[in-house]
Formats: structure tokens, sequence, C-alpha cells
């Protein structure tokens, strides 16, 4: 053992030099970044790949530091002015990077401006859809920060290019009153009065880089059917849905079904919710996520969000679970006091769990629940996307059902839960787990949405029809 010590105490002086070796080329490499971006050196783009790599090498390596997102930011920020030299995966590699500082680093100062420099990215590429999600989420989760307005204005711009012009116009009015940057103001008055001059076009101006970024220029024309459709937002902002919030189920510490050799329900509740709040977003809708990253949240701080946001609707979506593997197929629930089906009260019961209501609370809200319920438009909007969803999906019919989910308990809108197939099948959650399943699940969801806004819409002035044709009889 004694001839042992002297290599026990080398080893551990090598571990603390390599230490000291991480921080010093952390702090090199620091200095070289800024070297590069603030233009005292004009760095060639393997120079770029080469800081990226020593970059990603210190997070590698440097297990403890409490900067790590830090670093992160400077390796996304990196493949941006990547973008400037000419890479072309760089786009795509710039989003990877701030997606990776998201989900790595949920408390980082920095989500606001990766949020914005993903939406950026993702208009360079030509994902409006997506694009507009991002700038929604720093326009609604960080309407403080120094980077709101640009991402207020970059979302007005997408709407006017796409046909929006009532929601951009919006915007841009509430730019022109809010925004506390004078130059922000100025864009936003110029591209306003563009949009009611009468077949005048005037071209947008550039935006400035900022000494932190390269400017990512927007392509000129999105071309891409599927994403962005102008006529289909027949609402355009008037009497139905505007804000509509989105649940992905589970989260954090509760998994959700699944696991032990199948999919985890989590993971697949959060990238389907993602995808259908990246469609909506491109057709106008203002949408709000519950969670958009791997965190747990009471079931009634999720509710309590959708009060607080005044949504119009609520989407909480999730993937179902069994005993049996051979449970398969999709159901939509929405709520109602009065359910006796047994095997969806089971299902009402797992998803429960973790709920953050007392027994006592639960009951008083479910007393006054039948005045406040909005029973009939979420059984509707229920139809209508559970139709969609089997559609494309092929899958087995469970139907539309009633139970007593608290995630849906305290919702004054129309409100419903999705269980978008079986994790616990073998066959079922290898398709859950697909990302073009996924999207095509997603897509069908949208879908049904607007299958029961249009339809809501016709029930509206059906009824004002009818009143009209009363009072002029009685009257």
């Amino acid at each position: 053992m004694k001839s042992c010590y002297p290599w026990m105490v080398l080893l551990i002086l090598c571990t603390i030099f390599a230490g000291c070796a991480t921080i010093t080329s952390y702090n090199e490499l620091a200095n070289r970044h800024y070297d590069y971006t603030s233009g005292e050196t004009q760095p060639t783009l393997d120079e770029w790949h080469k800081l990226i790599s020593e970059f990603e090498n210190v997070i590698r390596t440097d297990t403890e530091s409490a900067t790590k997102d830090k670093v992160q930011y400077a390796i996304a920020s990196s493949w941006l002015w990547c973008i400037k030299v000419g890479d072309p995966e760089a786009p795509n590699q710039a989003i990877s990077a701030f997606r990776r500082l998201i989900y790595t680093y949920p408390d980082s100062e920095h989500l606001p401006h990766a949020h914005y420099w993903i939406a950026r990215c993702y208009t360079l590429i030509g994902d409006s859809a997506r694009a507009a999600y991002h700038y929604q989420i720093v326009t609604n989760q960080y309407a403080d920060t120094d980077i709101a307005a640009d991402a207020l204005l970059a979302l007005g711009r997408s709407y006017a290019e796409h046909g929006y012009e009532t929601r951009a116009e919006t915007l841009y009015v509430e730019i022109v009153e809010s925004a506390k940057t004078k130059e922000i103001v100025d864009l936003a008055t110029e591209e306003l009065k563009a949009l009611k001059t009468p077949k005048n076009h005037t071209k947008q101006p550039d935006e400035t880089p900022s000494e932190e970024h390269p400017q990512v220029k927007p392509k000129p024309e999105i071309t891409d059917p599927e994403t962005i459709t102008p006529g289909s937002l027949t609402r355009e902002f008037g009497l139905t849905a505007k804000t509509i919030v989105i649940d992905a189920g589970h989260g954090g510490k509760d998994p959700g079904g699944g696991g032990t050799g199948n999919p985890i329900e989590k993971p697949i509740a959060l990238s389907i919710s993602k995808k259908v709040g990246a469609i909506l977003s491109a057709k106008g809708y203002t949408v709000l996520l519950t969670r958009d990253s791997d965190r747990f949240i009471p079931l009634k701080e999720r509710t309590a969000f959708a009060t607080r946001h005044n949504a119009d609707l609520f989407l909480s979506i999730h993937a179902n679970a069994s005993k049996n593997p051979k449970a398969n197929g999709i159901e939509t629930y929405y709520l109602d006091v009065t359910s006796t089906d047994k095997n969806a009260e089971l299902i009402a019961a797992r998803e429960n769990a973790n709920s953050g209501y007392s027994i006592q609370e639960l009951e008083t809200l479910l007393k006054g629940l039948i005045v406040e319920s909005k029973s009939e438009d979420s059984r509707r909007l229920a139809k209508y996307v559970q139709q969609e969803l089997v559609a494309a999906s092929g899958a087995t019919d469970r139907g539309v059902k009633h139970a007593r989910f608290v995630v849906l308990i305290g919702t004054r809108v129309p409100a419903i839960l999705i269980e978008t197939g079986f994790v616990t099948n073998p066959t079922e959650g290898q398709k859950l787990n697909s990302d073009n399943y996924q999207q095509k699940l997603a897509t069908a969801i949208v879908r049904g949405v607007e299958m029961f806004l249009d339809n809501n819409t016709q029930i509206s002035q059906d009824n004002a029809v009818k009143n009209r044709r009363y009072f002029a009889i009685r009257y």
C-alpha cells in the first residue's frame, strides 16, 4: 500500500493542475471570442469551428463549473457568427446549441436571447411556424427583457409578410406605444405606415447587428403553404380564440406513464405540445405553454396559468399507459363531474396524481363547477380533435369521453385532455417516439381546433340571426 502512495499523490496533483488548465483555457477562449466578435481580428470559418470545439471541450471537462450556461451561450453565438462567414450548416447548428442551453440550463439568464436567436435562425431557413413560436415565447414570458421589443417587431414583420395585416398592425401599435428604444419605435412607425398605405410596397429596413451577434437576415419570401396560410385564419382575431394555452402533461420528477422498456410519456407530451404550438403560432394565435422544458408543475398551477393569461382555449396533451400491452388507440376527454365511466376514472386517477389539491379543495371546486363549466363547448372541441387525430393517424378510435381531470378543473374556457396513444403498446409506443408521427398528430390537433373555432363562429352567427328575428317579431 505504501508503494502506491506516491502515485496517488501524483494523480491528485494531476487532477488539480488539469482543473486549473481548464479554467485558464476558458478565460483564454472568452478573450478570443471577444476579439472575434468585436472586430479586432477577422477569424476564418475554420477558426470559428476551432473555437467552438474548444468551448465544447470546456463543458465536457469542467463538470462543476457554475458558468457552463455562459460557455454554452458562447458556443451558440459563435455558430451565429459562422452564418455571417458563410457556413450553410450554421443556422441549424445554432438552433441546436441554443436549444441545448434552454433545456440543460433552465435557470440561465440567457434564455430570452436564446429563444430570440432561435427564431431568427428559423426565419433564415424558411420555417416561419417555429420562428413565430419562439418570438411569442420572448414577448409573452420575457416581456420585461431588453430583447422583447425586437421579438415583437420581428413577429409583426412575420404577420405582415404572410397577410395577417390586422394582427401586424396591433403589434406595431403596441411597439410604438410601449417600446423604450427609439430605433425600434421608429422602425415600427415606418412599417406601420407602409402597411396602411395601399399598393405601396416599402422595403423593411434591415436590423443593425449588435456587437454580440451577426445579423440573421430573413429570406425575402416563404412559399411553404403548409406552414403559413393567411386564408385559414378566418377569425382575424375577431370574436373567437386569441390565446391558446397548451399543457404538456407531467414533467420533471413526474415522468408520466411508460418506462422499463417502453417510451416515457413526459418527453413525448412536451414534443407534441411544442409542435402544436408552432403550427398555431404560425396561424396567428397567441400560444402559451405551461411548460417548455422538463420541469415539474403541479396541476392546479397549470389551470391557474391559463386563467392568469386569459386563455380562450386549453389543451392538455398526454400519452396513455396500461398494464395490458395490447391496449392501443387515441381518446380525448372533457370535464364532466357526473362521469360514471370506470375506465375513464382510472385514467383520471393516474393523471390526477401530484395535483397539488387537498381533498377539501377538490370538493369545493367540484361543487362550483356545474355553474362555471364550459362542458358543451369542451365536448364539441373534443369531438373535432378526436376525429381529426383518428383520421390522420389511423389509430384505434377510443372515442370522446368525460371524466374528472384535475388539470381541467377551474378552467372557465373550452378545455380538453388528449391521450395521443399508449406508450405501453410496443407498436404505438414506437410511433409516438417518432418525430414524423408526432408532427402528424400535432397537425391533426390544430385542424380539430380550427374546425371547432370555425363551427363556433357559425353558431354565434346563427344565434345572432335568431336573436334579431326574435326581437323583430316580439317588438
